[in-house]
């Protein structure tokens, strides 16, 4: 089944107005019985538009974890995309550990600290987005891939002039700041 074609049928339900906040509990999912905004449903909001798909959290993104709890600008990669289910920790990504593996399922980024086994609506295309950096330094141009990291949920970069020997997340707008790099991101075209 393709991804790109899971468009919202109407107005997609927003508890906070906001996808950028969107955190529904199972329960709260549940009584909305089938209403636009279901699991896997891509839709688009805000001013430039950026391109959101309603995902389950897994419930592993604990402390516990070598990635710990979802935090703004963390790297979310799919753990099964059947179940629409993404996860922060690469460990536990599609494939298993490898690197080689992990960092070619990246399913979008984290715009809000999101609670474990809740939904959440994840950027998977739009401007200015920011991503973890993992410490890395970035330069405007340069290419933005997941880290090879298992221990980070964040972003690595390619230079710029340099082919990306993974997925692809998007373009660097300049260096990184405060934890942060800004990027113009566009996972849909690398699904």
């Amino acid at each position: 089944m393709s991804l790109a074609n899971r468009h919202s049928a109407g107005t997609i339900w927003l508890p906070t107005g906001n996808p950028d906040t969107t955190n529904i509990s199972p329960t709260d999912m549940a009584s909305q019985g089938g209403r636009p905004g279901s699991i896997g449903v891509q839709h688009e909001s805000g001013n430039p538009a950026r391109s959101y798909q309603r995902v389950l959290l897994d419930s592993g993104a604990t402390a516990a974890t070598p990635a710990g709890v979802l935090a703004v600008g963390d790297a979310l990669y799919w753990k099964d995309k059947n179940t629409y289910t993404v996860t922060n920790d690469s460990r536990f990504a599609m494939g298993g550990s490898a690197v080689s593996t992990y960092i070619n399922y990246g399913a979008g980024v984290a715009m809000f600290a999101g609670t474990a086994g809740y939904y959440i609506d994840v950027v998977q295309k739009g401007l200015a987005i920011p991503c973890a950096d993992g410490g890395n330094s970035f330069a405007a141009g340069d290419s933005v891939i997941l880290e090879a990291n298992t221990a980070d949920s964040a972003f690595d970069k390619t230079a710029s002039g340099t082919a990306p020997v993974s997925q692809k997340i998007g373009v660097a707008r300049g260096a990184a700041a405060n934890g942060l790099v800004s990027v113009d991101v566009d996972i849909l075209a690398a699904q």
